[in-house]
């Protein structure tokens, strides 16, 4: 029995590190990461039931290995479920924030299970090791095959997803740049093996495979030039560099070490000269500036989020609370970023100073216990210069970029096949600490119990998560649907925790409510409108009671509480409170303000322009705001000013239909006719079915008395607007002349 938990425990290892970077499905609404957490999940979960029901069933006793990094690891789990609990959107810390998944409370803790479960079962190093080469192997072909359109040739033949089809497809994660960190990380651990093996191997051969996976990593990692990657090769390399000579490790043979500085030179000169340029696709990554600033400012913010943070998992809302204004003029500016440039800017920020001490503590261990080894002059002989080198890479990479499941589930792997691997160092830690049920009999009781709940916990989470994993399948198939409220319904009642399946869900209801209150009168049902009203405001909140530290939850309910106004007693007052509360979340987005502005103009226009000075304060040429201000200089009569800042809107955005439609409407309102006609026909060349363009192009020519033409454009509008009384009863009125 022994043998087969021992098996289970092997096998669910090595499925992880063979399939974590490998693995995609595109039946969800992200087709990586949410997967790749899955999978981690799972597979973690069956190795702690082995492992226990080892100890349990088999053993009959109770073994734990300590490692010197134990209690930093602990200290760091712990830290992050304090600032899951203390969290202000726990539902994002506990599963992950929705769309980027991999930050979340539950993915940390499988990789910390994870970390256990190898330093306590696993005794050899080299299988998972080669494991991981194959692994890479794949992850090699497959970017080559996508960047060169091999994979888009194959989707004309089988009917593979679109997204698999795309250039910048790899199977780390849903960005070439992601790709590239992990390439960096790759090609240090390689190096690590060839320096090592160059010693320890007699035949040239046996290196052949990682000089293979080694210069077609740098290969894929040129044409994808990503510049944070670069830095990351050349900052580990340097100081690794600088670290063997000082420590003298290659003493024997110090011609080894001239793969690293070829290394340093390439990556070098990538950073000072753009040599190649693919023009591939670019994912939009936060600056470190501001990702700093963002961490800080969220850390110092009260005396809760110093010591944990706003809780793992939550960057969405740091960064909505503490950008500062002047990235306003980022023509990035309305991207509500969910991820920093930086993995240790979001530690602190999100897991405060607490769990980022802990973490560069973990880090800091790790290396001196290196040293130690490096001191024995054991580096360049086994397994562990490799993973030394790959560590290096992974902690400078945390420094450029954020942690996707990947780069988080490699890091606890390095981590522990390193401990692994210091076999002295452990001992001399203390032996292994058992407890036998022979002893201590109540142990047994303990632990049985334990075990039991184990497998109860694991199958109400397999039930749930098969659910969970419906809801969004679903949620997936709603948004490729004209109609998604009836997918949407089933995806909330599948999964009604998700604040995001709410919000999508509430928007759709509140375009169905406005859709029946354009109906004329008369065909307008009463009872079905209060209806659907009633389903809109109840979804609407219970999206904030899901999300309340979400501002697109809050920013939901303020709209559907605005544009419902006439049909619910008090909506204007809930209009306002959600707008303020979307607005404490994000105090910089001007959007926030204008739309609270929307709500006001129509009762009292001075509160609209006081919030209207301030969304101008904040982005001076947001256009949005500029023309409500002159909506409101309109209706106070002052046409001519109107005019003159909708006539600037329209230079600076001579694309936008709607603001030309604007101006059109405003030349009529100030009879200047041939003005407004001019400007009507340059939207329809814009947009030829704006049916409010067609229109008033029919009453400004009626105006003109040009009836033909104005009978034409009547009925064009017709065509598209079959129902529309308005323009029948036009018709009728010039039929009639």
């Amino acid at each position: 029995m022994e043998n087969i938990f021992n098996k289970i425990i092997a096998v669910s290892i090595n499925l992880l590190v063979f399939l974590i970077p490998l693995f995609f499905l595109p039946f969800s609404f992200e087709a990586f990461e949410f997967n790749k957490q899955y999978l981690l999940f799972f597979l973690v979960l069956i190795s702690l039931f082995a492992w226990l029901a080892k100890m349990v069933l088999a053993d009959q006793e109770v073994r734990f290995k300590r490692t010197p990094l134990d209690v930093f690891v602990i200290g760091f789990l712990l830290v992050a479920v304090l600032s899951a609990v203390f969290s202000v959107d726990k539902e994002s810390s506990i599963f992950g924030f929705y769309g980027r998944f991999s930050d979340g409370l539950i993915g940390l803790l499988s990789l910390g299970v994870l970390y256990f479960l190898i330093t306590n079962n696993v005794k050899e190093i080299n299988g998972i090791l080669k494991t991981f080469s194959w692994s890479v192997f794949f992850v090699i072909l497959t970017g080559y095959l996508a960047i060169f359109g091999i994979l888009a040739k194959i989707g004309g033949l089988l009917p593979l997803p679109s997204f698999v089809r795309q250039n910048t497809f790899n199977l780390v994660s849903g960005s070439l740049e992601g790709l590239a960190i992990f390439l960096a990380i790759v090609i240090l651990f390689l190096t690590g093996k060839i320096l090592t093996n160059f010693k320890i191997q007699k035949s040239k051969l046996k290196n052949s495979p990682d000089w293979i996976l080694l210069i077609s990593s740098l290969g894929l990692l040129i044409i994808i030039d990503f510049s944070r990657s670069w830095w990351v090769l050349l900052a580990s390399l340097v100081l690794f560099l600088a670290f063997a000579l000082w420590k003298r490790i290659f003493k024997e043979n110090v011609n080894r070490l001239l793969l690293p500085i070829f290394l340093i030179v390439v990556a070098g000169l990538f950073l000072s000269v753009n040599l190649i340029s693919f023009q591939l696709p670019q994912e939009q990554v936060l600056g470190q500036g501001i990702s700093w600033q963002v961490g800080f400012k969220s850390a110092t913010d009260n005396i809760k989020s110093a010591f944990l943070g706003t809780g793992i998992g939550t960057f969405h809302y740091d960064f909505a609370k503490e950008k500062p204004v002047d990235f306003n003029q980022n023509r990035l500016w309305q991207i509500r970023f969910d991820r920093p440039g930086s993995y240790f800017s979001e530690i602190l920020g999100t897991m405060g100073f607490l769990g980022f001490i802990f973490w560069l503590a973990l880090i800091g261990m790790f290396l001196l216990i290196s040293y130690f080894f490096s001191s024995k002059n054991s580096l360049s002989t086994n397994h562990q210069l490799p993973l030394l080198m790959a560590f290096a890479a992974l902690t400078a990479g945390q420094f450029v970029y954020y942690q996707n499941t990947v780069l988080a589930f490699i890091f606890w792997l390095v981590l522990a096949l390193s401990v692994v691997s210091w076999q002295p160092v452990r001992q001399a830690q203390g032996k292994e600490k058992v407890f036998s049920f022979k002893s201590f009999p109540e142990l047994n009781l303990v632990f049985t119990t334990v075990l039991i709940l184990v497998g109860l916990g694991a199958l109400g989470t397999v039930f749930f998560g098969a659910r969970f994993y419906l809801a969004d399948k679903t949620f997936l198939r709603a948004n490729m649907t004209q109609d998604p409220i009836p997918l949407l319904e089933k995806t909330i009642k599948l999964n009604p925790y998700q604040s995001q399946y709410l919000i999508i869900l509430a928007r759709a209801y509140l375009q169905d409510t406005l859709l029946e209150l354009a109906k004329p009168a008369g065909q307008r049902d009463d009872a079905v409108l209060q209806a659907k009203v009633a389903r809109t405001i109840d979804t609407a909140k219970t999206a904030v009671v899901m999300g309340s530290g979400q501002v697109a939850a809050w920013e939901t309910q303020g709209m559907v509480y605005r544009d419902i106004r006439a049909f619910a007693s008090g909506a204007n007052d809930w209009a306002i409170k959600s707008f303020e509360k979307a607005i404490e979340l994000e105090p910089t987005n001007p959007v926030l303000r204008t739309e609270l502005a929307k709500v006001y103009i129509p009762e009292n226009p001075e509160k609209a322009k006081e919030q209207l000075a301030k969304a101008l304060e904040l982005k001076p040429d947001y256009a949005d705001a500029i023309f409500q201000k002159a909506l409101i200089q309109e209706q106070e009569g002052n046409l001519a000013e109107a005019i003159r800042a909708v006539e600037n809107l329209v230079l600076d955005n001579p694309y936008n239909a709607e603001l030309r439609f604007q101006l059109g409407r405003l030349y009529y309102n100030n009879n200047q006719v041939d003005d407004s006609i001019a400007i009507f026909e340059t939207v329809l060349q814009i947009n030829p079915s704006h049916s409010n363009a067609l229109y008033s192009l029919g009453v400004a020519w009626a105006k003109k008395g040009n009836n033909v033409k104005a009978r034409s454009y009547f009925e064009q509008v017709l065509e598209l607007n079959p129902d529309n009384q308005e323009v029948k009863s036009r018709l009728s009125e010039l039929n009639k002349k």
